[in-house]
C-alpha cells in the first residue's frame, strides 16, 4: 500500500489534469463541477403510470365489448324464443281481401260523406274514389278529388269500423292515427 500511496494523485491535481485533458468550459464561477447528477425518479413513476393507463384503458374498453357481446346475446336468445313461441301478433296478420262491388258503392259514399264532414268542399269538386282493399276492421282506399278549376287532389283515406282513421291529401295529413 505505501507503495502505491505516492503515485495517487491529490483531488486538485485530479481536477486540473481533467482540464487539461477535456478542455471543459468552467461553470460560472471558474470552477469545474465534477459532480453525478442523477436520474430523476419520477421519469420512471411517469412510465410506469403510462404503462398502467394504457393497460386500464385496454381493460376498460375489453369489457365494455364483453359486456355489449353479452347483452346481444341475451337479446338474440329472447327474440329467438319468442319466434319459436310462434306468439300471434295483432299487428303481423292480415286477412286483404278485395271489396265487392255493391261494397265498393257503399263504402265510396262513407268515403265521400266523410272527406266532406273533414274537408269543406264546394259542389265544384268531385270525390272519386279508384282502388279500395279491407284487411280486417280496417279499410284502405284512394281516390281523387277533382275540380274544374284547380288541378286534381289526390287522397288516402283509412277507415276504422265505418269513421274515418287517417286522411291523407297531397301529402298533407288532416286526422292523425
Amino acid at each position: 500500500m505505501k507503495k502505491n500511496n505516492g503515485k495517487t494523485i491529490v483531488f486538485k491535481q485530479r481536477e486540473e489534469h481533467h482540464i487539461s485533458k477535456y478542455n471543459f468550459k468552467a461553470n460560472e464561477y471558474g470552477k469545474i463541477d465534477f459532480k453525478v447528477i442523477p436520474y430523476p425518479k419520477y421519469k420512471k413513476v411517469l412510465r410506469k403510470g403510462r404503462k398502467f393507463i394504457k393497460v386500464k384503458n385496454l381493460f376498460i374498453i375489453l369489457l365494455i365489448i364483453l359486456i355489449a357481446s353479452f347483452y346481444f346475446l341475451i337479446t338474440n336468445k329472447r327474440l329467438s324464443y319468442l319466434i319459436e313461441k310462434k306468439e300471434a301478433n295483432s299487428i303481423s296478420t292480415s286477412n286483404n281481401s278485395i271489396v265487392s262491388s255493391d261494397d265498393f258503392n257503399t263504402y265510396s259514399k262513407i268515403i265521400e260523406s266523410q272527406i266532406n264532414i273533414l274537408i269543406p268542399l264546394n259542389s265544384e269538386h268531385n270525390i272519386e274514389t279508384k282502388a279500395m282493399h279491407k284487411n280486417g276492421s280496417y279499410l284502405y282506399a284512394q281516390g281523387v278529388i277533382s275540380s274544374r278549376k284547380n288541378n286534381n287532389l289526390y287522397f288516402d283515406i283509412i277507415l276504422k269500423n265505418d269513421k274515418s282513421y287517417s286522411l291523407i291529401v297531397n301529402d298533407t295529413e288532416y286526422i292523425k292515427r
